[in-house]
């Protein structure tokens, strides 16, 4: 009786090790320390999302992201401690909409722009501050880029006109 018990003890306390490992290993998955790690993080929420593209601005990781429902936007991620990253926010359009999104990092608003586009060239970002055009800025859109630039002010509008290499216009 004694030796059943005994190994009833030692079976239950090898099932909770396992499944302690278990949340451990699967928790470190989702640190976002790796793009693999904030591929699955995402995909906790919606499957079938594949990281495109990203970028870092003051440690703030920008993702540029695919989902398999005809969707792809941007999610981003924040620092925490030990090199890892919690994800902040996400924000999805319908292919083949530019995105645009303002974003404060670090006390500094930016913009962000995205465009899920085979071949681009180029962008043309035109600002209007106060019912005045500023003169147009061009960014490098080549390998999938998600750029970004500094806000002008806290109250603006934006144009965004992406080129691919032949030529073409997509607003």
């Amino acid at each position: 009786m004694k030796r059943k018990k005994y190994i009833l003890a030692v079976a239950a306390i090898l099932i909770l090790s396992v499944v302690f490992v278990g949340f451990f290993f699967q928790q470190s998955e989702l640190d976002g320390s790796t793009l693999e790690s904030r591929e699955l993080r995402l995909n906790q929420s919606d499957n079938g999302i594949h990281i495109a593209s990203e970028i870092k601005i003051d440690e703030q990781i920008i993702s540029g992201i695919v989902g398999a429902n005809n969707k792809y936007g941007l999610a981003i991620f924040e620092p925490e401690d030990n090199n890892k990253y919690k994800l902040q926010t996400r924000f999805l359009r319908d292919n083949g909409e530019i995105i645009t999104e303002h974003t404060v990092i670090n006390g500094i608003g930016y913009d962000l722009f995205w465009y899920d586009q085979a071949d681009l060239d180029y962008a043309k970002i035109t600002y209007t501050v106060q019912g005045k055009k500023l003169e147009p800025i061009e960014l490098d859109a080549g390998k999938n880029k998600i750029l970004y630039y500094k806000a002008p002010s806290n109250d603006y509008s934006i144009e965004v006109t992406f080129y691919d290499t032949q030529g073409n216009r997509y607003e």
